[in-house]
């Protein structure tokens, strides 16, 4: 490649002085060198730090006032950008004296580089802190805990807290509402999440008590008050108004191609110009329930003409505008008297959890001070409160005196700030006016770190270009050439994100403004530089195949054509590509990455999973762990048994088998000690261990796990194991964390066992060691690990993955600006449902997860410099890209990319643009937007089988020559009879309806986790699914759906049953075909009877119970005398009387023939039900009752 100079914008980036500086800096354009070169004046260099290091160089050889390095702070993401950046200052600053020696102020600047302020912003706070401790009431030998040691003490506190709350339950009503509405499940896990997390969310605020007021104040509802007025119901109006914008113009773009042909202008453009109206009249309601009442409108029956060429793209567009109108409509699920009302249930919950948060973040807070510790939150949060004056957030004299010492501070990465840092940045700057900020937006995916890309968005969308502002106005300057990647790749990039890249789903509008420019020169090179892979994957209706196993098998395929054609450059120049120039990236590699491996492997292509895994899933860090559990304290036997089969010591199962056999009701140890005659191996491991126990009383931690990886062997054995050289530096990370947990709160070997416990039991883990690439290695990386890193040639695969939408199935979500909602809980049905703050934050969330999606993907795509090579492996291709196809229109409608949930249909949209697609042209017909570009793409759509075993990994098994069997051993192996036979014909559960005959439990769905339902579906139900009528099964779902949920005391009335269902219709427990299927004259025949009265008027009734007790397995099969199984069932509805329990099982069966015998198939299941109440209440049942719906009529069972 052709050396590099500076641009006039990277030039302008390094020179301009005089106000807040904002720089957009797009990937590869340089932004880092250019801060360096802010402080020499020769523009040089090329790669991602050119526009900090020249900023730098900028100011110290500035001929009439040089500044000195110390002036500036410079604020980088993690420690490893602040050393490079460093190291890069040095050596511009060496370069820059080898051509004036006699320099005395750059010979000063050399001697001060080490002493510069260039750190992340809490090395920044921890310097500052220790500079001001008396000032910020701090102990002047306060520690920055370790993560983990602080994460471990956090979950103590949180249950130290939680418990004190229980205890004083009775007088905390809040906190007991709170347990019952968010804390369900068997424990409470669910409940030290959701408050770890809230936790979390409450610390990136500037102030979390203002914040946790805010959320107390939003919920303050006076009476009378409209829906619309609550800041979530103004959010529904405002998206309403959205939505309804975008459906007008969806039919806006049918209009203009019914104009395109006359038939379709006589036949369609009338009844298209009527819905329009419709939505115009839709669009003048503003109250909620103005929207409730407005419903949603007919728009008709439209008949297309016949072979009218746009009449299908017309149809979609229709619907896709109707849809949106459903859309808009589930928004306003019930009158605003009842969506208050909602809100304010769910309040004596969220303030229980905010007192929980408030009285968890004052005892975290003492039990730290009592230790002289500070998490990185602390540093931020003392820090806001060293320089701002509470109340006024005006600067403190601190403040103003840290401004004074900087002429300038530089930021890099600022997409990826959040609040605080924010805060912070401009508590020590003066008045704003001396930042220097760079980042890319495009490139902000560390949202789930808490980072807020709206601070940059905000100040990109307010600073007018550079040269427009007034002087000393703040401004901003975009820096698009990019230095990286080859025009192929740029152009790629630029189409993709251009088309699908909005406000609406990434929150920027993709302009020319924002388009990458080739900057750097290639050698000619042939082929084509971008390829897209479409993958269709076939698999039968019989089996579930492997469609990870088949894309990999295809990738590992165009790998190793690669290593035989492939050409990169180097020192400009072409030469054959290796497999360290190949990545491959994905977003969540994961268990995938060894399906991968696998395909490389046998293939003979090396490859390089990485680090990023955890440290205590490592083979060598869970021996060590074995190892110092079973010093510290010799008689757990898991531990012992797990260290004394490992490869360390080699102890066989059968030997194992032995020693535990001394003593029958000792434990492992004893047994060992007891051992009469001892081997040499026995005698060496008790040896070791004796003086391991020993030692670990008297030598330092850090020393005495050095001598125990020493003496044990440990890291010669796996050493000598594949991968040696990962696997001690993995033990070396595990060293350096005992090191630094030293310096803290580990005093002893119990306190490392008891921190490990802790670690594992909340499932976090301890990073693994990032050890060297391999040179002769494809690597296989995730997104995120790739972000300022490049490669020639970059595979993106896995691109069909659906995003993950975990994050909107928590109990309670928070958000910036709506603050917080919770699920809305009917304590009597046992139920709920979203209420209208949780479906705001949802919505707006998942809005939010898109936008973030979407720039990951373009980071990943512009990691690539000399080639791009982009799969995706998804079943039914065809009828996904006529979908893609049938909604893409130029401009892209924004709710088309909003609505995406797989990333690849974002680059297959661009794709149908290009001409040369042909080959997805022939499963989805001819694109009308698709036009010739410079750089074609190669495009493929094949076919592709499930994977082979050895795709997966897995091994086939060798295959050994078998001795033949005499015939006494045939004859004896045949006549063998188990003796607990009976048990194994008998299942581990037994669900009480497969006592009548069932194989499945169909009434319970038990213990399995609800998946969170998507706020919107992208695609609409087809239409021959929406005429299909409700089966009897489906129509007797929808009536026990019905009975669950329905409030009995309404059922009195036709008018009550009615209401019902449209309550229950916009509650979402039934949809409107299942509203239709339940026979309202049946329900009311119920509760008309004797039966429905004592349901009517029986105390402490409870519904849908579920039960799971051990059972006598001899009352299922008399063989199995001895035995138990588990019995599990849910019982529809039951009662207590004075006399005793009453049940109730509601049938939807249709009756041919006699009641009676049809009842008895199903006395099994109702005696299974009396058993297990009769236990579980102590209490007798006295009565079962069937109630059949199709007959109107009840059969009583024998209990007994």
């Amino acid at each position: 490649m052709a050396e590099i100079r500076a641009t006039p914008q990277q030039r302008a980036a390094a020179e301009d002085r005089g106000g807040a500086l904002l720089v957009a800096a797009a990937a590869g354009s340089g932004k880092t060198a250019v801060l360096v070169q802010r402080i020499l004046e020769q523009a040089a260099g090329s790669g991602k730090t050119k526009v900090l290091v020249d900023r730098l160089m900028g100011y110290l050889t500035d001929p009439t006032n040089p500044a000195d390095l110390d002036d500036f702070l410079i604020i980088t993401y993690t420690r490893a950008a602040a050393s490079e950046l460093r190291g890069k200052i040095a050596a511009r600053i060496a370069d820059a004296l080898a051509v004036a020696p006699d320099d005395r102020h750059l010979q000063r600047q050399l001697t001060r580089v080490y002493l510069a302020q260039i750190s992340t912003v809490h090395s920044f706070c921890q310097t500052v802190l220790r500079q001001y401790a008396a000032e910020a009431d701090l102990p002047a030998d306060f520690r920055v805990a370790d993560e983990q040691q602080a994460a471990a003490l956090r979950a103590q506190t949180l249950r130290d807290v939680l418990s004190e709350l229980y205890a004083q339950l009775d007088d905390e009503p809040d906190f007991a509402s709170m347990i019952d509405t968010l804390g369900y499940g068997r424990d409470d896990r669910r409940l030290l999440d959701l408050a770890e997390r809230s936790y979390d969310v409450m610390r990136c605020k500037v102030d979390p008590a203002a914040w946790m007021a805010d959320c107390l104040h939003a919920y303050a509802l006076p009476e009378g008050i409209a829906a619309e007025q609550t800041l979530w119901g103004a959010y529904y109006i405002k998206a309403r108004s959205d939505a309804l914008a975008s459906a007008d113009a969806m039919l806006a773009q049918a209009e203009a191609l019914c104009l395109r042909e006359e038939a379709l202008e006589k036949k369609c453009l009338p009844l298209l110009q009527k819905n329009r109206e419709t939505v115009r009249t839709l669009m003048a309601e503003t109250t909620w329930d103005g929207c409730v009442e407005a419903g949603l409108p007919s728009f008709g029956v439209m008949r297309m003409p016949k072979d009218a060429e746009n009449a299908e793209q017309i149809q979609t567009l229709r619907n896709e505008a109707k849809q949106m109108l459903k859309i808009v409509q589930s928004y306003f699920y019930a009158p605003s008297e009842q969506v208050v009302e909602d809100l304010r249930k769910t309040v004596p919950a969220l303030r229980g959890l905010l007192t929980l948060l408030r009285r968890f973040d004052e005892r975290f807070t003492q039990e730290k001070r009592r230790r002289h510790l500070l998490d990185f939150s602390d540093l931020e949060h003392c820090m806001i409160g060293l320089l701002t004056k509470k109340g006024s957030g005006r600067p403190t004299e601190a403040a103003k005196s840290l401004a004074q010492s900087y002429r300038e501070i530089l930021i890099d990465e600022y997409q990826d700030s959040n609040a605080v840092q924010e805060r912070i940045f401009q508590a020590v700057s003066r008045n704003g006016k001396n930042l220097f900020m760079v980042g890319d937006v495009k490139q902000s995916i560390y949202r789930f770190r808490l980072a807020d890309p709206s601070i940059f968005l905000s100040k990109y969308d307010a600073y007018p270009p550079l040269g427009e502002q007034d002087p000393g106005e703040p401004r901003k300057l975009l820096l698009s050439q990019n230095f990286r990647s080859r025009p192929e790749i740029l152009e790629a990039a630029n189409d993709v994100f251009s088309l699908v890249m909005k406000k609406e789903a990434g929150e920027l509008d993709y302009t020319q403004a924002e388009a990458l420019v080739p900057g750097a020169q290639f050698p000619e090179s042939p082929g084509p530089k971008v390829e897209l892979h479409c993958l269709n994957y076939l698999v039968s209706s019989e089996e579930n195949g492997d469609k990870t196993g088949a894309e990999a098998e295809f990738v590992a395929a165009r790998i190793e054509r690669l290593l035989r054609e492939a050409f990169v450059t180097e020192n400009g120049a072409l030469r054959p590509a290796k497999p360290s120039d190949i990545v491959i990236l994905m977003r969540s590699p994961g268990m995938i990455a060894g399906v991968y491996q696998a395909a490389l492997q046998k293939r003979g292509i090396a490859c390089d999973v990485g680090a990023g895994g955890d440290l205590m899933q490592t083979a060598e860090i869970e021996i060590l762990f074995q190892l110092l559990q079973i010093i510290d304290n010799p008689h757990r036997d898991i531990p012992l048994a797990a260290a004394m089969a490992s490869p360390v010591f080699a102890f066989s199962p059968e030997e194992l088998a032995l020693l535990r056999a001394q003593e029958q009701h000792a434990d492992l140890y004893d047994c060992l000690c007891a051992c009469r005659e001892p081997d040499e191996k026995l005698r060496a491991f008790l040896s070791w261990l004796s003086r391991m126990r020993a030692e670990s009383r008297r030598t330092p931690l850090p020393e005495f796990l050095n001598a125990v990886i020493q003496s044990s062997g440990l890291e010669t054995v796996f050493s000598a194991l594949p991968d040696g050289e990962r696997r001690r530096g993995n033990l070396a990370a595990f060293a350096s964390f005992v090191t630094a947990g030293t310096q803290a709160e580990l005093r002893s070997l119990s306190d490392l066992v008891q921190l490990l416990w802790q670690i594992q039991q909340r499932g976090a883990g301890l990073p693994t060691q990032d050890a060297p690439a391999r040179s002769d290695a494809v690597r296989i990386m995730t997104i995120h690990k790739s972000k300022g890193l490049e490669f020639p040639i970059v595979i993106l695969a896995d691109l069909a993955r659906k995003m993950n939408m975990q994050d909107n199935a928590s109990a309670v979500l928070t958000d910036e600006e709506l603050l917080l909602g919770g699920n809305v809980v009917d304590l009597a049905s046992r139920s709920y449902y979203h209420g209208l703050a949780r479906r705001a934050i949802i919505d707006r969330k998942t809005a939010q997860t898109v936008s973030e999606e979407m720039r990951v993907l373009y980071v990943a795509m512009t990691r690539a410099k000399e080639q791009l090579i982009m799969t995706s492996c998804s079943a039914h291709y065809g009828s996904r890209l006529k979908k893609l196809l049938l909604r893409l229109s130029d401009p892209l409608g924004p709710w088309v990319s909003a609505a995406v949930r797989q990333p690849d249909e974002w680059i297959l949209l661009a794709a149908l643009c290009r001409t040369e697609s042909g080959a997805l042209f022939a499963e989805c017909g001819p694109c009308v937007y698709s036009r010739v570009h410079q750089y074609p793409w190669l495009v493929t759509l094949q076919n592709v089988s499930p994977a082979t075993p050895a795709a997966r990994g897995t091994e086939t098994e060798d295959t050994h020559a078998v001795r033949p069997l005499d015939r006494g051993q045939v004859l004896e192996s045949v006549a063998f009879r188990y003796a607990h036979e009976a048990a194994t014909r008998l299942p581990s559960k037994l669900t009480a309806t497969q006592l009548k005959g069932r194989g499945l439990d169909l009434e319970a769905a038990e213990e399995a986790p609800a998946q969170p339902e998507p706020s919107r579906k992208p695609w609409r139900t087809p239409q021959f699914l929406q005429d299909r009528p409700l089966t009897g099964r489906e129509k007797g779902s929808a009536t026990h759906l019905f009975m669950q949920f329905v409030r009995y005391e309404s059922c009195t009335t036709r008018e009550g049953i009615r209401q019902e269902l449209v309550r229950m219709q916009a509650e979402k427990f039934l949809t409107p075909r299942q509203a239709e299927a339940v026979d309202a004259e049946k329900i009311l025949a119920l509760f008309s009877s004797e039966l429905g009265n004592r349901i009517l008027h029986a105390d402490s009734l409870r519904r849908e119970f579920k039960f799971s007790i051990l059972a006598d397995a001899a009352a299922y099969d008399p063989a199995a005398v001895g035995e138990q199984v588990m019995l599990q069932g849910v019982v529809d509805c039951f009662w207590q009387e004075p006399d005793g329990i009453v049940i109730l099982d509601f049938k939807t069966d249709y009756i041919h023939g006699d009641l009676q015998q049809k009842a008895a198939r199903y006395a099994p299941q109702l005696r299974a039900y009396a058993q297990a109440l009769s236990r579980i209440y102590q209490c007798p049942v006295k009565k079962t009752v069937l109630y059949f719906f199709s007959a109107g009529r009840e059969v009583e069972i024998d209990p007994e």
